[in-house]
């Protein structure tokens, strides 16, 4: 049985805290299937995590901290495998498609980089630029410099426009996805695929030309 605090009954027990924890992110996760960040509530992610209001506040201070924690946390879930990716034998195909995968799991924390958050001026904004965009904006360039004297890539191209050019093929079909599947009738299914994993590499690396 885990051992209670004096306080209004909460655990004191790390792991019992940290499931806690973890029931109220999930929550905020699966909110921002169907919700922008601003129309939930502090209120909606307890209900969802079968929790009270204050165990939030309690937790992470306010709903900010809340999705601060969840972005760490898929920072922290998604990071390693996008990182063995570069490094691995075939690193530009083995990066699209372990990026696709991440993508496809985390279509909730990319509602948050499309919706009005970005534009304004918060510790999320913050952190949401730094978990993932900011890391890979220092990291790809490196890495297509790399490719670049291996001559896999073209040596002429600019790094930075070169990696940004990659994170957008990437990107792209997931912060559509209205338009992907209505306009162009392409579905979740096949931007998750293998098929489409090697379309973007032979897009990125051999061109569209014969």
């Amino acid at each position: 049985m885990a051992k209670l605090s004096s306080v209004r009954g909460r655990p004191t027990d790390p792991l019992e805290q940290q499931q806690r924890k973890d029931k109220l992110m999930d929550a905020a996760f699966e909110l921002l299937r169907s919700k922008s960040y601003r129309s939930i509530t502090i209120r909606d992610i307890a209900r969802v995590a079968d929790s009270k209001s204050a165990m939030v506040s309690y937790y992470f201070g306010n709903k900010e901290g809340l999705f601060i924690a969840l972005l760490e946390r898929f920072a922290a879930r998604n990071l390693g495998s996008i990182m063995a990716a570069l490094s691995s034998e075939e690193p530009i195909r083995a990066f699209i498609k372990t990026a696709l995968r991440v993508f496809q799991s985390a279509a909730p924390i990319l509602r948050l980089m499309t919706d009005d958050i970005l534009e304004s001026d918060t510790d999320l904004q913050e952190r949401l630029v730094e978990v993932l965009p900011k890391r890979m904006a220092t990291v790809l360039p490196v890495f297509i410099e790399a490719q670049q004297r291996q001559g896999v890539l073209d040596p002429k191209l600019d790094p930075k426009l070169t990696a940004f050019s990659l994170v957008s093929l990437l990107i792209t079909p997931f912060i559509t996805r209205p338009v992907r599947q209505y306009a162009w009738d392409i579905d979740d299914s096949l931007v998750a695929s293998d098929a489409w994993a090697d379309h973007l590499y032979q897009i990125f690396v051999k061109g569209a030309g014969v």
